[in-house]
């Protein structure tokens, strides 16, 4: 098993390695890695990387906020085909993947519960294109376990690749046990989603690849005791000038007043904290309500750390206005989506990013046309699709040993 480094991410974007002891070295030869080390690094590997490189830079650094990483190849070429303008046959580019190429990186936030506590990024995502699932947004049905198979490389770098995803995995603190008796994981999944730091932990923006790769070592154990709960696979549309409103709505933002609002027309955002962490863009009536809160938002998207447009939401009577495209234009104008220029989190250049194009991404399910039609009438694409995931801890450090590399 190759060595695991535990990194505790500063406020102010500067990392202090946990474990392994600083004194038994870790990193590219002796020496532990920086924040300008891993930024450079993701920052090399755009598009691909966007949402742990944001998530880094823009996301809030609570206590506990973790990066988990095998060793990294620093100065070394990039995987896979890194873009859209990189011609390499994806095919070809999984083909060459080697056991030694491999390497797993995670980004840990477990006070975000119950939103995504986990954000992976492995190596085998830049050869995205070459599995047939890669060709296109995929249907509701298409969960982790089936795309196990269809992976295009070796056994032995899926070997190594399973194990290192487990070996990070291993590493995620565990502060809460269930007491209740629950017996089933079913029963514990109940009991623990609204427990932060319990053994069962969310993971978002996991890449199909890394889904299948889960979904291998989930066959291996039985299937249904290591993954829980899958969502439907959501695209990645990477993709805005803002204009005017119609008579009679404003722009603002979401604030307290709106959080029961937005809670009533959503199925993903379920507390105000979460909602409290998120920037967001609104269009709002601008007559006040009649109890004096400001009017009520009909149109809302939000900002999240990752990269990602979340939530965009318009209400039924004011679609096919032009106010979802607003919204989200509104959000990219806002500059929400853009890297620091200095300090620790900064990249001095940020390849993929032409002409000074806004690098930001939608998780949209493929039965939601009208979302995808917003995006796409904005310019975006599909690049990949994700998942969002509940994993037993317990069952992946039971794992460890017989995946080991």
């Amino acid at each position: 098993m190759q060595e695991i480094q535990v990194y505790a991410v500063q406020p102010n974007g500067d990392f202090v390695l946990e474990s392994p002891a600083p004194s038994a070295g870790a990193g590219s030869g002796s020496n532990p890695y920086t924040s300008v080390d891993v930024i450079t690094f993701l920052t090399q590997r755009l598009p691909r990387s966007l949402p742990v490189l944001r998530l880094l830079q823009l996301g809030p650094k609570s206590p506990g906020t973790l990066v988990i990483t095998t060793p990294l190849p620093l100065g070394g070429p990039v995987e896979g085909c890194s873009g859209a303008k990189d011609k390499r046959d994806p095919a070809a580019a999984a083909a060459a993947v080697r056991p030694e190429h491999v390497w797993t990186l995670l980004v840990v936030d477990r006070a975000s519960h119950p939103a995504t506590e986990v954000w992976p990024f492995s190596s085998l995502e830049m050869c995205h294109g070459a599995a047939p699932h890669e060709k296109g947004p995929q249907k509701a049905d298409v969960l982790p376990g089936s795309l196990r198979d269809s992976l295009p490389f070796s056994e032995d770098v899926l070997h190594v690749a399973t194990s290192q995803l487990l070996g990070v995995v291993s590493h995620i603190p565990v502060t809460w046990r269930d007491t209740t008796g629950a017996k089933s994981p079913a029963e514990l999944l109940a009991n623990v989603r609204h427990t932060p730091g319990s053994p069962f932990c969310l993971f978002g923006n996991t890449h199909s690849t890394v889904a299948a790769l889960l979904g291998r070592a989930d066959h291996s154990s039985g299937a249904g005791r290591l993954i829980h709960s899958p969502s439907v696979p959501y695209g990645k549309y990477r993709g805005g000038a803002e204009g005017g409103l119609p008579e009679g709505l404003i722009w603002s933002t979401i604030g307290p007043d709106d959080y029961a609002d937005v809670m009533a027309v959503n199925k993903i955002i379920r507390s105000a904290t979460t909602l409290a962490k998120l920037r967001s863009a609104a269009i709002r009536q601008a007559a006040p309500r009649a109890d004096g809160r400001p009017g009520k938002a009909v149109a809302f998207a939000f900002a999240a750390g990752d990269g990602s447009v979340r939530t965009l939401h318009v209400d039924p009577g004011y679609r096919r206005r032009g106010l979802a495209k607003a919204v989200v234009a509104r959000l990219l104008g806002m500059g929400l989506f853009e890297p620091p220029r200095g300090g620790p989190l900064a990249a001095a250049r940020e390849e993929g990013q032409e002409d000074e194009t806004t690098l930001a991404f939608a998780g949209i399910e493929e039965s939601n046309t009208g979302s995808i039609g917003t995006f796409r009438a904005l310019g975006a694409e599909w690049l990949w699709d994700v998942y969002w995931i509940y994993l037993d801890l317990d069952r992946a450090r039971e794992l460890v040993g017989g995946h080991a590399a």
